[in-house]
């Protein structure tokens, strides 16, 4: 018989070996041993850094140190200082002063008689003016032609620096009041019993009567050869107009007068026209409303009984 060659030898004995080993793992496994992995030789991985943004950065202001302040000392009291008076404003840094109205001179207590032309027909007129020693006065115009008695004027009021100051002013019949205009100085009001209407009282304003004096004494404060002189005249019906004069050129039938004409305040206005006496304080020496032919009437002075 042939003995076998050595690789079929050793073909149990590599089984054998393998058998072994398994039995030797099983028997770890049953004993709790697991076999140690071999360390592995750790790899170098490359990461990417990204830096985070910077944000601005605000700087540290500078401040100058300041230096300390020295210590406060008390002042020494002192003597009150006298009050000193304002030096005086040079005449070209002030306003001019204010041009003072010249006081008004008035005549004394008189009855003025005048010629009367009214309507076409002739008659006379009476000017009775009467100042009190109590600041009052009464002016009072009665008129005639013929027989027959025309309505009166008759103006109350005050006296004062700037002439007259008007309280009433009434048309009489029969010695009673028909129709009146009243002047509320305090409540500076003008008021009429013909009309309800109530106007502001103007400075200065005068009736239908006062004006005459009252224009003789603003031309005796200042007769300045062609002038301009205003007035405020109120009427029976509720009216109350500025009345503006102007001195009219000088004619020989003005006989040393001064002749003075308002100016027209309409179409229709009739007109007034007024002659004044320098000799007799500027006293009205003629006046003329309108036509004394037809609705107006003319007066001229012939008497004056002081």
């Amino acid at each position: 018989m042939r003995a076998p060659s050595a690789p079929t030898r050793a073909l149990p004995r590599a089984a054998a070996l393998a058998l072994l080993a398994s039995v030797v793992v099983h028997a770890a496994l049953l004993l709790g041993e697991r076999p140690r992995d071999e360390p592995r030789p750790a790899r170098a991985v490359t990461v990417a850094v990204t830096a985070p943004p910077r944000l601005p950065m605000p700087l540290p202001e500078t401040t100058t140190p300041t230096p300390p302040a020295p210590p406060t000392r008390p002042l020494p009291k002192q003597a009150p200082t006298p009050p000193t008076t304002p030096a005086p404003v040079e005449a070209a840094d002030a306003p001019p002063p204010a041009a003072e109205t010249p006081p008004l001179r008035l005549a004394g207590p008189a009855a003025w008689a005048y010629r009367l032309r009214q309507g076409g027909q002739d008659g006379e007129a009476l000017l009775d003016w009467r100042p009190e020693p109590d600041g009052r006065y009464s002016l009072r115009l009665t008129r005639r032609i013929g027989e027959r008695t025309l309505p009166a004027w008759e103006s109350l009021g005050q006296l004062g620096s700037s002439g007259l100051a008007p309280e009433r002013f009434a048309l009489q019949r029969g010695g009673r009041d028909r129709q009146a205009v009243n002047f509320d100085a305090e409540e500076r009001l003008v008021s009429f019993s013909a009309s309800p209407a109530q106007l502001a009282l103007p400075e200065g304003a005068q009736d239908r009567l006062s004006w005459w004096l009252q224009l003789a004494a603003l031309v005796q404060a200042n007769p300045a050869p062609g002038g301009r002189w205003r007035v405020w005249v109120a009427g029976l019906r509720g009216e109350l107009r500025e009345w503006v004069f102007e001195a009219a050129e000088a004619t020989p039938e003005d006989a040393g007068s001064l002749h003075l004409r308002r100016q027209r305040l309409g179409e229709h206005d009739p007109g007034v026209e007024l002659w004044l006496d320098p000799a007799r304080g500027y006293w009205p020496v003629r006046l003329r409303q309108g036509d004394p032919e037809t609705r107006g009437f003319e007066i001229w002075l012939s008497v004056v009984n002081s």
